[in-house]
């Protein structure tokens, strides 16, 4: 009788502290202080402040949608003026702009995925002026041996990182890198001279062993080091201050501690982001909605913003994907609503592609998916570089 009265007892104190916890993360959530979230730099322009104050204002009760190179081509077409595959199903852009700086290291006129880098600026402009989000990811090419971002050797150390820090070997070649996206993102200018800002989401999935920069190819100091140097040469060295800058590691995390493991500095981080393609893919949506509510908690608590970096079923081969498995994650909590934006990688084609086009077996689902209360696309938003008292949104009520 007494370990059963015991065991009972124990479970009572496990169900109120659940209670304790949930109720704190509604607290906090409810009593959000968009005046306490600053962009981790302290000289950035004015647009990135009022975006960074924007997205946390609707952080709590909205996710935007992203895609990956949306305007430069879609699943059966490769140029369009003003087109995407997700206007031609929904009648609007998504409010994300995922782009790729990957090759522009080499002097190359086209990224990795073969999109001009005139046409790449042209539009991060636009959707600048039109109030949406532009994020940048960069596929470097090593710049030690020049190949892709991509190792053939994922089991030990290329060593690359290393001869790239200061001191290293290869560090002149990898400033030389530095130098080409920095002008890049300098040429970024609308015609009243402003910069466009931009999310540049650098390092990423560095928790697997599949680029350079990964896990296994080097230590956390050597990491961390790689994330500062480029965060501060681009800042100071260059003179950029229309930057945000996300950490986005993949899947392989059990909690906080796992997730900041490689974490460069709340001085550097405005983003605490998250790729995973893998747990929806594989039938565990238990472990999306713990990896969100991890960085959502972390974003909390440190007045950051949490969002969803990259995503994406292929082909999207099941056809309630949308509103079965992945909605679903994000209205799970208070938590995994506080999600910022969710980004879905490129239509390249019909082999490659994570989004619906018209006709496609998963449009309707997607339809469905972009007309929930809490989802976002660019015909939802403000001018997100606006300041507001309070920011509305256009066709939504919460």
């Amino acid at each position: 009788m007494k370990s059963r009265t015991s065991h009972i007892k124990k479970m009572a104190a496990k169900a109120v502290l659940m209670i304790a916890v949930l109720f704190l993360c509604q607290c906090v959530m409810a009593q959000r202080d968009v005046s306490m979230f600053k962009p981790s730099d302290g000289l950035a322009d004015a647009g990135i402040v009022n975006l960074y104050r924007n997205m946390a204002m609707l952080a709590p009760d909205y996710i935007m949608i992203g895609h990956q190179d949306a305007l430069s081509y879609g699943i059966s077409w490769k140029k369009g003026k003003d087109r995407s595959d997700l206007k031609d199903l929904t009648g609007s852009h998504p409010a994300v702009f995922g782009w790729d700086l990957g090759a522009i290291e080499l002097g190359n006129p086209v990224n990795l995925d073969s999109v001009p880098f005139d046409e790449m600026r042209k539009n991060i402009i636009q959707v600048y002026l039109e109030g949406g989000i532009n994020t940048i990811s960069w596929h470097d090419y090593n710049p030690v041996t020049g190949k892709s971002s991509w190792v053939d050797d994922k089991t030990s150390s290329n060593g690359t990182v290393v001869k790239i820090l200061p001191g290293g070997s290869h560090h002149e070649e990898f400033k030389k890198q530095l130098d080409k996206v920095a002008d890049f993102l300098k040429s970024l200018k609308a015609s009243d001279g402003s910069l466009a800002p931009v999310i540049f989401r650098p390092w990423h999935e560095n928790t697997g062993n599949w680029f350079w920069w990964g896990a296994i190819h080097c230590s956390v100091k050597e990491y961390k080091s790689l994330y500062r140097f480029t965060v501060e040469y681009l800042r100071n060295t260059h003179n950029l201050h229309n930057l945000l800058f996300a950490y986005s590691p993949d899947v392989g995390f059990k909690d906080a501690a796992g997730y900041l493991e490689r974490y460069p500095g709340d001085d550097l981080v405005d983003i605490i982001g998250l790729d995973d393609y893998n747990s929806l893919n594989t039938g565990h949506p238990e472990k999306l909605i713990s990896n969100l509510e991890v960085i959502a908690q972390i974003a909390i608590e440190n007045n950051k913003i949490a969002a969803f970096t990259e995503t994406g079923c292929n082909r999207v081969e099941r056809k309630e994907y949308f509103t079965k498995e992945l909605l679903p994650c994000l209205d799970h909590s208070e938590l995994t609503r506080s999600i910022s934006w969710v980004l879905f990688w490129r239509n390249a084609d019909q082999k490659q592609h994570f989004l619906p086009a018209p006709d496609h077996p998963a449009a309707d689902d997607f339809i469905k998916f972009t007309k929930n209360k809490r989802i976002l696309m660019l015909n939802n938003i403000p001018d997100l570089y606006k300041h507001y008292k309070k920011l509305k949104v256009t066709g939504k009520n919460i």
